[in-house]
């Protein structure tokens, strides 16, 4: 009976081992930081979170939106003078010299990967006129890209009372700016030589978190942070096959550890389902009275989910188009690709022109000569009811006539 009951055990077992279901459930990575996060980049899912709406000093981290800013509204091609007010900022890395130029470009490496202060406000001077409208353009884009528990006072982030996010806020910031390529490209940067007008023996600039980009497997960002009230802060990112996730820690006592923790289990239990990539043509559709017959569509965004890697997945699209007619402008939307994940809706997406189509020769021959035959026919009516209402009155003044008679 024994032998019976061990043999039924082992089957069982064995069973349990093979079946899907038993496959084990996520365990949440155990991290040290006050608040942390890890998200998916391309869709914004929370993957893992711990006290992420948590109001914090973000330090260093404020960078990141000094470098959107620099992006989006500076030229970086131009030279930046310093000023005075800026080369006495706190804790100014660059040790900037009054009156020292370098391109906007060269102080936004030296910002970034050297976390350098002064070169923030030199930054903001140079992009907003004052440093106090450039905080305001900080805030302002914070809450358009939804950052609703962030509040700026400066653009370095050295503790202010009145300053501060959360790893939740940092996160969709941190989103934001990864889809910039010459954010990526300046974040994923471990040392650099920039050009300086004054103090040239300063020139090499190393990443702050080259460490964490030179042992992380596909590391690719993002921005360190510290001061004493903040604690050590940290906003990472790793790509995987095509896959990048976006991680925040703040007050951590090892934001290395804390954020390799979050990554392996983000990679270890997750997965990326893409359904359609951006750029990538999803169908054909006619072109009416185009130098071409065809049109390729692509989809305007990347359509994705993350699920869990034990879920079996299959994918569906439902394609909708519009009728297309020359001329058209790349870009131009004609249709729309919904995605659907085991028969549940992901999302939509636009489907836009891949390229331009001019209108072909013969049909803008046409179309003029149509638009001729139109004023053509509109003057022979109009001649025509002209002269019907000219004789209706010589008829009528002629009977009148008679009439008298």
């Amino acid at each position: 009976m024994k032998r019976l009951l061990s043999l039924h055990l082992i089957v069982f077992g064995l069973v349990a081992i093979t079946q899907p279901w038993a496959s084990a459930a996520p365990v949440p990575p155990t991290v040290s930081a006050i608040s942390a996060i890890l998200i998916d980049a391309t869709t914004g899912k929370v993957l893992y979170e711990k006290r992420c709406h948590l109001r914090r000093p973000p330090a260093s981290t404020t960078k990141m939106m000094t470098a959107i800013l620099a992006i989006e509204q500076g030229k970086l091609n131009s030279t930046v003078c310093a000023s005075p007010y800026a080369c006495q900022t706190q804790f100014g890395s660059l040790h900037l010299k009054n009156g020292e130029r370098l391109t906007l470009r060269e102080l936004l490496y030296g910002t970034i990967l050297r976390s350098a202060n002064d070169g923030a406000v030199c930054i903001a001077e140079n992009v907003a006129g004052t440093e106090s409208k450039f905080v305001d353009m900080m805030n302002e884009k914070a809450k358009k890209i939804g950052a609703n528990d962030t509040h700026f006072v400066n653009p370095h982030g050295l503790y202010v009372r009145d300053h501060y996010s959360t790893a939740y806020d940092l996160a969709m910031i941190a989103r934001y700016a990864t889809g910039l390529p010459e954010f990526n490209k300046i974040v994923g940067t471990k040392t650099r030589h920039i050009e300086r007008s004054i103090n040239q023996k300063d020139v090499f600039i190393r990443n702050t978190a080259a460490r964490f980009l030179c042992k992380y497997g596909g590391a690719d960002g993002i921005k360190t942070g510290y001061t004493k009230e903040a604690g050590h802060c940290f906003v990472g990112s790793a790509t995987r096959k095509g896959w990048k996730l976006i991680s925040v820690v703040m007050k951590s006592n090892n934001s290395g550890k804390d954020t390799g923790a979050i990554m392996n289990y983000g990679f270890k239990y997750y997965k990326q389902v893409c359904i359609h990539k951006a750029n990538q043509k999803a169908t054909t559709v006619r072109v009416a009275g185009g130098d071409d017959e065809k049109i390729d569509l692509v989809c305007a965004d990347n359509l994705a989910t993350i699920v869990d890697k034990s879920v079996d997945v299959r994918t569906s699209t439902d394609i909708k188009t519009d009728e297309a007619s020359a001329p058209i402008n790349k870009g131009t939307k004609l249709g729309t690709l919904t995605g659907y994940l085991n028969g549940h809706k992901v999302g939509t997406v636009d489907l836009v022109a891949a390229r331009s189509v001019n209108r072909a020769l013969a049909a803008t021959i046409y179309r003029i000569v149509r638009g001729i035959l139109s004023l053509c026919a509109v003057f022979i009516v109009g001649y025509i009811a002209y002269g019907t209402a000219i004789a209706q009155g010589s008829r009528r003044r002629r009977r009148s006539i008679s009439q008298r008679s």
